[in-house]
């Protein structure tokens, strides 16, 4: 029951502590192979939405700083932040539905 709870909590830790709580429980559970598996896929679900801010936000000032003024780049960039919002909700809402089916199944 307790591998359930943790597995579970990994997934919903997208309320309480986003990717610092899976890593934790990959690091610590490192022998019980269902919780590992469980606290990597929550980890990088929840990693994901970060690493693609960090990439539009380069890609934005790299351009930027590149090209100059261009009125192409706002909406550009405004349909990048749209799509990282959009996957980012998918993976917020993955892990919510996880989190239940976990400690359901």
């Amino acid at each position: 029951m307790s591998h359930k709870i943790l597995s579970s909590l990994s997934y919903l830790s997208i309320f309480f502590l986003p990717v610092l709580f899976p890593l934790i429980v990959w690091i610590a559970a490192s022998g019980q192979r269902d919780v590992t598996v469980h606290a990597a896929h929550a980890f990088w679900t929840q990693l994901l939405p970060t690493i693609m801010a960090f990439g539009i936000f380069f890609f934005v000032a790299v351009y930027g700083l590149t090209i100059g003024p261009n009125a192409g780049l706002g909406w550009f960039s405004l349909l990048l932040i749209g799509i990282m919002a959009l996957l980012s909700l998918i993976l917020w809402l993955y892990n919510v539905v996880m989190g239940i089916r976990v400690l359901l199944v």
